[in-house]
């Protein structure tokens, strides 16, 4: 999902940013928060911390799947845009917080159940996913997992010549408007690996390009 280089532009207009995304990822981005929760999800009450929550998409499947959601964004216009998408429906079960994602090492130790991010550790640079993973880790109560929902470079050789096709004009047009840009993750399967987790279930899209993956701590 190539596109996804452009969730840059979309942030600075929090009211088109659901409507843009789909249309962007010619509808594979409500599939993916729909598997992000599953995965993350597997008993009523689970402690879940969702790093990156956006407008609330993925909180509120987490919520409706009866989690208990602490849920952080570093933009306080998304933030804003979440509260309004949640309402007061889930009063006790419900937390969001203004931070980045490399403040959740102040966080309390083996605390969640599952800790989720969906689109956006391609946002950062590989040091920062290093940093990131290894404070979900810590965050990690036992058995729990962490639950990634983001774009992967593809595997086979003729997805990864259509992502390029398509990308570098949209990476262009994305560096041009906002001064930045996403980078497809070439291998999140090894950096899970090296932050100590096990990958136990993966679904990518059909061109190979977005990917929900939950992996748990190395026994």
């Amino acid at each position: 999902m190539s596109s996804l280089v452009l969730m840059r532009i979309l942030e600075s207009a929090p009211d088109r940013y659901d409507a843009g995304m789909r249309v962007l990822s010619l509808g594979a981005v409500p599939r993916l928060h729909e598997q992000a929760a599953r995965l993350a999800v597997h008993k009523a009450g689970a402690r879940v911390l969702e790093i990156g929550c956006g407008t609330g998409a993925v909180t509120r499947l987490l919520l409706e799947r009866g989690a208990n959601v602490e849920a952080l964004d570093h933009s306080p216009e998304m933030l804003d845009r979440a509260r309004a998408r949640l309402g007061d429906h889930w009063t006790g079960r419900l937390l969001l917080r203004e931070s980045t994602a490399a403040e959740i090492d102040a966080l309390p130790a083996a605390s969640f159940d599952a800790v989720v991010a969906s689109l956006s550790l391609s946002e950062m640079s590989a040091s920062e996913r290093t940093y990131v993973l290894a404070a979900a880790v810590r965050a990690l109560a036992p058995g729990g997992r962490v639950v990634i929902a983001d774009e992967l470079r593809p595997r086979l050789l003729w997805q990864r010549t259509v992502h390029v096709v398509v990308r570098l004009p949209l990476a262009l047009l994305t560096w041009i408007v906002t001064g930045t840009t996403t980078h497809a993750i070439a291998d999140l399967g090894g950096e899970l690996a090296a932050a100590g987790l096990r990958t136990v279930e993966e679904h990518r899209s059909a061109l190979g390009t977005l990917a929900a993956v939950a992996a748990e701590r190395e026994r």
